[in-house]
């Protein structure tokens, strides 16, 4: 079982002094089924008390308030967990997915949300992708991994948090939220629930920089949730999960609002190194 350390900082700059910045974040690894926190802590400079609660989707939230001047704000998160490897996709039968039960159960991962809508340029990527129309709901799955990566090219800086999923099928280009939002809208269409995951991502044998990365889950029905990764198909990664929810407006690592001049800079980074040993 590996043994990863993880520090990510966000440092936000702005043109003068702030007076007051209300802020929420979600930069605190969860407990999961393959991945268990031994510690974590979060700091904020300037200095200031931070209340936690947990969301509808079972994240951990820091809410914090800045009410003395500030011209930079920096939020660093670090983490201790251990993971193990995804559970393998398994068969899963397209039969078990209609069941009326297991529908309503998973209803909000199987709709449209804020990122993630079914409309025309959607649908036309999702003919382009070589999806199989028989067999198993893991193998359809793991077509449906890699015809996204196939179809959208990874391009750091081609979009922005909110650029919408029609933006990305016409620039065949994007980041892995984008990929992640493509994948899960062609899942929820076909009646496969899916949701969005949040998260660091480590690359074994690599240590030093790495990445703030998006990915999703499927369920497939008797296997329950299992990963999908568009941006990485079929690699052999490690994931420091932090948080899901139905697409990104869920999970933002940092979300808030201020009074004062605008922010000339954001600057973060992400470390992810395994300890040797492990567990």
């Amino acid at each position: 079982m590996p043994r990863l350390r993880a520090k990510h900082r966000t440092e936000l700059r702005y043109a003068g002094p702030i007076g007051e910045s209300v802020n929420e974040l979600r930069m605190t690894p969860r407990d999961w089924e393959h991945q268990r926190v031994v510690e974590a802590a979060t700091s904020i400079e300037p200095d200031t008390e931070m209340r936690a609660s947990t969301d509808a989707f079972g994240n951990t939230v820091l809410w914090f308030q800045l009410t003395r001047s500030h011209e930079r704000l920096v939020v660093e998160s670090t983490a201790l967990v251990d993971v193990t490897p995804a559970a393998p996709r398994g068969d899963g039968r397209w039969d078990g997915l209609t069941d009326p039960a297991f529908v309503d159960r998973w209803a909000e991962f199987l709709t449209p949300s804020r990122f993630i809508r079914w409309t025309a340029p959607v649908a036309a990527l999702a003919a382009e992708l070589d999806l199989p129309g028989n067999g198993s709901v893991g193998a359809w799955l793991t077509a449906l991994e890699r015809g996204v990566n196939e179809a959208i090219t990874y391009t750091p800086g081609a979009t922005t948090v909110d650029t919408p999923v029609e933006e990305v099928v016409h620039a065949r280009r994007g980041v892995c939220q984008d990929m992640a939002h493509l994948a899960i809208a062609i899942c929820r269409h076909r009646g496969v629930p899916a949701r969005y995951v949040s998260g660091w991502l480590h690359q074994p044998g690599h240590d030093g920089p790495a990445e703030s990365h998006a990915w999703l889950e499927a369920h497939v029905g008797d296997a329950g949730w299992v990963e999908l990764d568009p941006t990485h198909p079929g690699m052999d990664l490690d994931y420091v999960r932090i948080g899901i929810g139905r697409d990104y407006a869920d999970v933002p690592p940092i979300r808030g609002s201020y009074v004062g001049p605008p922010t000339t800079d954001l600057i973060v980074s992400v470390e992810v190194a395994e300890l040797e040993g492990g567990e």
